[in-house]
């Protein structure tokens, strides 16, 4: 098999086996300016998809009502929901190969992006058959049927992206993706202008998934200065394929206890009650992106520091007490504002789904630092536990969705994403206690739950202002509450020194 690699800055010809793991690109530097580089793309890549997301959610509602934005949620969640069965776990092994041995990238992004397509072509199929079956409206199979081809895209795009991450090149990622979701962007109102409805919003959403994955695969071509064509190079697919199924599993449960409500919903309750639910849901689970963004910077570091559990105990406090900072207040304030939040970004006809958001906000802060918890479990070698708590919280999540959804319809939905996300967040605080000792999670809770309620105050006075202003004075308020704790409670010395005194306050040793 030849072996390709990314040709390094600076260097001349192709072929070879080094590749950007050996250099830093732009020529050099390495270390915490890398990391900090790719955490910044991350995070215009995570920022591209969720402005893209919640705007599609809001113009869809907004246009159509909660009916029509339940055709669009329940074809994406769907099709979703059978990712794992398209990408087949190829992305994290992928990165993790390529990272190792860059000379097999040519191998990797051909075969895996030729298993997308045809693996995507199949799921569609199958789901456009499975909702005809199950006796859903023409619209709702059409839906699906779209929300199928572009996950197909999707997930060849994603393929040559996760060569991106093993090369540590992020920002190639992150300029294929903000490509894009612009183009997402510019046609989801073009669509909805020339009365397409969810079917031009979904055409939309296909032609930008097809853009990213050629745009990919464009610059994966000129970084391994090859013209690839997708091809199964069988005698290297064939074992690949059964090292991945260990990734597929764990990607179907999370999955599963994460989409299923939406879709269970969809077939009991209609296509109202997922628009009503979805509405809320996309508010509260994309601020899982901050959540993200930094623990996947932390991770390199996290699994670096173990066997030791008290450097793994130190970064993961460290990321405790900032997504607490953050997190608290969010869910505070969202909380007492979320009647004028929801009318601001919906309108009217959602108004029935605001105790339903009210449910969900109580979910922030913990799937956040929860989802610091499940990232030092997996660096201290506890990714078998942590696939168990997941699968086990699949089974809770199916099994309480199937109870609450037929008597609260999306309330009950909300419940049960409620109680399964507090399960899994105990399940992960317990493992990580046994193998890295006690955590800062109490004082990390405590700390920005007391600054907070100054801004509750303000927030409960000003609830019938103007929404944006009265955010805007809640947020300072927080701030300054915030900035006045850590002031008190900072090292003498760092006592006038505001930006000292704040990093004291998230990096401060628990004490054990």
């Amino acid at each position: 098999m030849t072996r390709y690699a990314p040709a390094r800055p600076g260097a001349s010809g192709s072929g070879r086996p080094e590749g950007p793991t050996s250099q830093a690109p732009g020529g050099g530097g390495g270390g915490r300016g890398l990391v900090a580089r790719n955490s910044g793309w991350q995070l215009v890549t995570f920022a591209a998809r969720a402005v893209s997301g919640l705007a599609a959610v809001v113009l869809v509602a907004r246009h159509g009502g909660p009916a029509q934005l339940g055709v669009f949620q329940f074809a994406l969640t769907l099709s979703t929901m059978f990712s794992f069965a398209v990408g087949l776990g190829l992305f994290n092994l992928l990165t993790r190969e390529v990272a190792r041995e860059p000379g097999s990238s040519r191998a990797w992004v051909e075969a895996g992006v030729l298993v997308a397509l045809v693996a995507g072509g199949v799921v569609t199929a199958l789901l456009a058959a499975g909702v005809r079956f199950a006796g859903q409206s023409p619209d709702v199979v059409e839906a699906v049927t779209l929300a199928g081809i572009a996950l197909a895209f999707d997930t060849a795009g994603r393929i040559t992206f996760a060569a991106f991450a093993g090369w540590e090149r992020m920002r190639l990622e992150s300029a294929a993706t903000v490509a894009q979701e612009v183009a997402f962007l510019a046609g989801i109102p073009l669509a909805l202008d020339a009365g397409l409805g969810v079917r031009g919003v979904l055409l939309a959403y296909v032609g930008s998934r097809a853009l990213g994955a050629l745009a990919g695969w464009t610059m994966a071509c000129r970084e391994l200065r090859v013209l690839m064509v997708p091809r199964p190079h069988l005698a290297f697919l064939r074992p690949t394929l059964r090292r991945t199924v260990p990734f597929a599993l764990d990607d179907a449960m999370s999955l599963t206890y994460i989409r299923v409500d939406a879709v269970l919903l969809g077939f009991v309750k209609g296509p109202t009650a997922v628009g009503l639910y979805q509405a809320a849901t996309n508010l509260v689970l994309y601020l899982n992106v901050l959540a993200r963004v930094l623990n996947t910077a932390l991770y390199p570091r996290m699994s670096r520091a173990w066997p030791d559990p008290r450097q793994l105990g130190r970064y993961r406090d460290v990321s405790l007490r900032l997504l607490a900072v953050v997190g608290v207040p969010i869910m505070v304030g969202s909380l007492l504002l979320a009647p004028a939040i929801f009318r601001f970004v919906y309108g009217s006809k959602f108004d029935k789904a605001v105790l339903a958001y009210q449910v969900l906000v109580l979910v922030i802060p913990v799937r956040m630092l929860g989802h610091t918890l499940g990232t030092a479990l997996t660096a201290a070698d506890g990714q078998t536990r942590r696939t168990v708590a997941v699968a086990s919280a699949a089974v809770l999540n199916l099994g309480l969705n199937a109870w609450f959804i037929p008597r609260w319809s999306y309330l009950g939905a909300a419940l049960t994403t409620a109680i399964t996300e507090a399960g899994l967040f105990a399940a992960y605080a317990v493992m990580l206690r046994r193998l890295a000792g006690p955590s800062a999670l109490a004082s990390s809770l405590a700390v920005p739950a007391f600054a907070s309620l100054p801004m509750a105050g303000l927030l409960l006075a000003l609830r019938d202002g103007p929404v944006l202003p009265v955010v805007a004075a809640g947020a300072l308020a927080y701030a300054a509450a915030i900035l006045a704790v850590a002031l008190a409670a900072a090292p003498r010395e760092a006592r006038w020194r505001p930006r000292a005194a704040l990093t004291a306050l998230v990096s401060t040793p628990a004490r054990r």
